[in-house]
């Protein structure tokens, strides 16, 4: 592999994974720190950003000084490259779908059922849909650390792979059909989320308030696609897209560096689209503009 294409993997992933890294650090720390009460939407974001840390984390201390060592795969340390590749490519993959599924739900939910539901009830559903998405991520993890049974980064291809045996290739194929799941369901729960506002009804409120309304949770809607988009670029790239070309360089870009910018991209559109955890020089540059343009602010209310 020639030296420049070296250079060009290894400062495409160090600038990508520290920008993600500190993106969804940072959003994790402003979420916590957030006053008041969260809805339950914000709770999923701040769960959300735990798998894209820990991916992003991956990559900035672990993949990117062993490619930019130049070592062969016999010469990366087993143990934790076995243990770091299961937390990133099982455990926060697992998390991140199931967490964005559960997204998805909430705003189904939200739009159809407004009112139907207590608030205390919708906050226990929601904690106990957390709770069983991490307690996946946690059994997921532990099924890959079985002795040949995970996935590993290799330097010598600029990828992840499983290892060569039979446990790997279940646990991929595991993996696999989990992640068709959640994004099925996902992407249907956005799909009849989308028809309901096209068919919205305002009858039996004010005007102002029910527009006021419906931007917010359009805005919040929004983001939810487009996260859910970035997951289904992934799938596509790692399912069809890489099958394309057997080159190195090719297989890097849609199997590798993808898993990576999807992860990355996805703390910057929850930075984007939640003002209220925004650093002040991101509003001076024209977030806040265009927040207040589309009229959405700081969402305080339960039904959001």
């Amino acid at each position: 592999m020639s030296v420049l294409f070296h250079v060009v993997a290894v400062v495409s992933m160090l600038t990508t994974s520290f920008i993600g890294f500190f993106v969804n650090v940072y959003i994790f720390w402003r979420f916590v720190r957030k006053p008041g009460a969260f809805s339950d939407f914000h709770k999923f974001c701040l769960i959300k950003t735990i798998p894209d840390m820990f991916v992003c984390g991956a990559f900035l201390f672990w993949v990117v000084p062993v490619t930019a060592l130049s070592l062969t795969y016999a010469k990366v340390p087993y143990l934790p490259n076995v243990f770091i590749g299961q937390i990133a490519s099982g455990g926060a993959y697992i998390l991140g779908a199931s967490i964005q599924m559960c997204m998805a739900a909430n705003r189904f939910f939200v739009i159809y059922f407004p009112f139907r539901q207590h608030k205390s009830k919708r906050s226990y559903a929601t904690y106990c849909a957390i709770t069983v998405c991490l307690a996946l991520a946690v059994t997921y993890t532990l099924l890959g650390l079985r002795k040949l049974c995970a996935y590993v980064y290799d330097p010598e291809i600029f990828s992840w792979r499983v290892e060569e045996s039979e446990c790997a290739d279940q646990m991929t194929t595991l993996i696999f059909w989990s992640i068709i799941v959640l994004a099925v369901s996902s992407n249907s729960f956005n799909v009849l989320t989308a028809m309901k506002f096209l068919c919205a009804s305002t009858s039996g409120i004010r005007q102002a308030d029910a527009a006021r309304r419906r931007k917010k949770r359009l805005w919040l809607f929004v983001q939810c696609v487009i996260q859910d988009c970035l997951h289904l670029t992934d799938l596509v790239n790692s399912i069809f897209l890489f099958e394309l070309s057997d080159q190195v360089w090719f297989r890097y870009i849609f199997l590798c560096y993808s898993f990576l910018a999807i992860h990355a991209a996805d703390g910057i559109v929850m930075l984007y689209f939640n003002p209220e955890v925004q650093p002040n020089w991101c509003r001076s540059i024209g977030f806040k503009r265009h927040s207040s343009r589309t009229g959405v602010v700081v969402v305080s209310s339960h039904h959001s």
